[in-house]
Parts: C-alpha cells; sequence; structure tokens
C-alpha cells in the first residue's frame, strides 16, 4: 500500500493582488515564490472574495489608486502586507520605482540625441504620474529647456472615440514649443495613443516628433506603428524585491529597511525616437522575441512559428549579425545575468532561473566558459568596481 505523502510544514500562504501588472512584474514574483517554496496565487478580482481569510500569511498589493488601496487590512487580518506601488497607509513595506532617476533618464537620453524642445504627456493626474511629470520638467527647466506638460482628462481610447479633440490639443502644444519635439509619455498606451495622432495629423515619427514610453511594455511597443522606444523600470526586480522583503516580514524579522526603492534598468531603443533603429525587419522582430521570452524555454522551430517566419530566416539572421539565433539567446541570457549579479544579492539559483536557465550547475559552466569566473567571483569583482 503506497504511503500518503507527508504535508508541507511551515508553508507561507500568499496573494499578489494587483490591478495592473505587466509580465515582468509577474514574473519576479513567481520567481521568488518558487525559490521560498510559498503556496502561492494571483487575484485579479479581490471583489470575488469580499469577507477575506485569516490563513493567508502574506499579501503583495499593486492598486490603482488610494481608494482602492486601503480595503486590504480588514479582511486579511493576520497577513503581512508589501505595497509595490507605494500609495498604501496601511502597508508593513513598500517597494516602488525611483520615479526621480526614471524622469531623468528619460530627460538625459533625449537630450542626447539633440532635442532641446520637450513635452511630458500623461492621460491621468494620479500617482505617480504626477512626480514623474514634475520631475522630468523641473529637471529639464534646470538645463535650460523649453519643456512643457499636456494632462488629458480621458484614457487613450479616446484618441480613436474623439480624435479630433486630441488633435487639436495636440497642434496647440506644438505650435507652442516647435519642432522637432521630443515626448517623454508615462505610459506605453500613452506613447502609442500620441504616436497614432502624430501620424494622423501628417508628422513624421521621429523626425517631427519623437515619442519615448514608460515600462517597456513589448507587447505594445512592439506593435506599435511605429515600435515605441521605452524606459525598462526594471518591473521584474519590484516583484522580486518585493516578495522576498514580504518574505523576511513574515519570518518576524525586522528588515533593514521597510521601504525599498528601485532604479529603472535601461532604454530599450525603437524606432520611435531613433532612426538607426530602422534595421531589417526580420532580424529585428526575432532579436524582440528572444528579450520578450529569454526567461522561457525558447526552441529555434517556435521563433519561427510564432514570428510566421519560414526557415530560411536562421540563415539570413546568421549572415545578419554573424551568429546563430541560439548564440543571440545566450548573448540575452548573460546580459541578463550579468546585470542581476552585479546589482543585486541574489542567490546565484535566483539569478539562473531569472536568466532562463532551469539547471543551475549547467548554467554555471557556461558563465565561467564565457566569463573566465564563476558567477561568484564575477559578483564580487562587480561590486568592487573592479569589472567594467
Amino acid at each position: 500500500m503506497a504511503q500518503l505523502p507527508s504535508p508541507k510544514m511551515n508553508s507561507r500562504y500568499v496573494l499578489a493582488v494587483l490591478q495592473w501588472a505587466t509580465s515582468s512584474l509577474k514574473y519576479g514574483i513567481m520567481a521568488y515564490a518558487r525559490e521560498a517554496n510559498w503556496t502561492f496565487s494571483f487575484m485579479d478580482n479581490p471583489d470575488d472574495y469580499p469577507f477575506g481569510s485569516r490563513q493567508i500569511d502574506g499579501l503583495l498589493v499593486l492598486a490603482k489608486n488610494k481608494r482602492l488601496s486601503e480595503n486590504f487590512r480588514l479582511p486579511y487580518p493576520n497577513a503581512k502586507i508589501v505595497d509595490l506601488k507605494g500609495l498604501l497607509q496601511v502597508s508593513d513595506g513598500k517597494v516602488h520605482i525611483d520615479h526621480e532617476r526614471v524622469a531623468r533618464m528619460a530627460a538625459d537620453y533625449l537630450l542626447g540625441l539633440g532635442y532641446r524642445k520637450f513635452l511630458c504627456f500623461t492621460c491621468k493626474q494620479g500617482e505617480p504620474d504626477m512626480t514623474r511629470l514634475r520631475c522630468f520638467c523641473r529637471y529639464l527647466k534646470s538645463k535650460r529647456m523649453m519643456v512643457d506638460s499636456l494632462i488629458l482628462a480621458h484614457w487613450p481610447e479616446q484618441t480613436v472615440i474623439n480624435p479630433g479633440d486630441f488633435q487639436d490639443l495636440v497642434q496647440r502644444k506644438i505650435k507652442k514649443t516647435g519642432l522637432p519635439l521630443a515626448v517623454f509619455a508615462l505610459e506605453d498606451s500613452y506613447a502609442n495613443g500620441f504616436i497614432q495622432t502624430v501620424l494622423d495629423m501628417g508628422y513624421r515619427v521621429p523626425e517631427d516628433v519623437a515619442v519615448l514610453g514608460l515600462n517597456n511594455q513589448r507587447e505594445i511597443c512592439e506593435l506599435c506603428r511605429v515600435p515605441i522606444s521605452s524606459v525598462d523600470v526594471h518591473l521584474s526586480r519590484v516583484g522580486y524585491e518585493g516578495a522576498r522583503l514580504l518574505d523576511v516580514l513574515m519570518s518576524g524579522q525586522e528588515p533593514q529597511t521597510r521601504c525599498i526603492v528601485i532604479p529603472p534598468l535601461t532604454i530599450e531603443r525603437r524606432e520611435s525616437t531613433e532612426l538607426e533603429a530602422r534595421r531589417d525587419k526580420t532580424v529585428g522582430a526575432i532579436q524582440e522575441y528572444i528579450r520578450q521570452h529569454f526567461g522561457e524555454k525558447i526552441a529555434i522551430k517556435e521563433v519561427l512559428r510564432d514570428l510566421h517566419l519560414q526557415p530560411p530566416a536562421l540563415s539570413h539572421f546568421r549572415k545578419a549579425l554573424g551568429h546563430s539565433i541560439s548564440k543571440e539567446i545566450t548573448v540575452v541570457r548573460m546580459e541578463q545575468a550579468r546585470h542581476l549579479l552585479s546589482h543585486t544579492d541574489y542567490k546565484i539559483d535566483a539569478v539562473a532561473r531569472m536568466a532562463g536557465y532551469t539547471n543551475t550547475p549547467a548554467f554555471c559552466r557556461l558563465f565561467k566558459r564565457l566569463h573566465h569566473a564563476t558567477p561568484a567571483i564575477f559578483r564580487k569583482k562587480a561590486q568592487s568596481g573592479s569589472v567594467k
């Protein structure tokens, strides 16, 4: 007679209530949940469970606004709560993006492209958009640049429902600032709406109007009529650090800090800001697919299938870049691994998984062969400043 398995001891029961999310944010949370062996789930609609549960040990919460953010303590009285946006007054800890550094990164990038006239665009007056807008405008004014803002009282779909109204607003701003104009849109969906509007008005992107988005949501950025350059605010790290802070709190320990601020990662450059980004469409599509899926198991036949490409695309890619698609996957994964080793204290096992490797020893062997150092030694050198 088969013996029944023993129940898992000291399991943590954790929910992530995300009223806005991207795949990278969820990926970071799931990476830590697996490492910590939690019993875990996402909750898409908390209204489905109005009475909550006393069995929940922890909540990760990203609420759309302050009103919604105050509704979690009462139904989950035994749960530690970590806020992933910085809105909650009742949270035990907070992890959020460094909004000032995001604004400065965007401004410095656009300045570096030679622009001297700027517009910051958002569709809402709530936080964190207004903080980002103020920081962006204040920083550029300190550089004696011309900068204006455009704040709509509606969501970006209004650019389709009433296109004339939005076009009139944009035209007035362009008349005031002049061309060429660099626009920082505070979400990728806003950037998408803005780009479509100026294209319909007869302007060229980026020759007349360059547009930079925020959050690097590839499903939006890559499918816009002009692919959108975007600030990657490192949402996967927000998720991972939030989950790790929650784990410390649930264990009864006092964390080093109850408020963790995450700097932005990089700017993904595409055609909405840079003419030279208009590269070979097939090669570009493959590269973007790899950057979107590097954390997963990638089979070459799936790349071709998902992008509706034929086998000759493999040799075309190799001829264009000088290496195979498999090599490109390794390049992207190692880039992610080096960043995590240099800027976090994540365990090597977590770094391997977040870089797309399920076998940690195999990852370590490959890393050592490519970088002539183990991941641990590379981290020590990188964090001491001896690796450039």
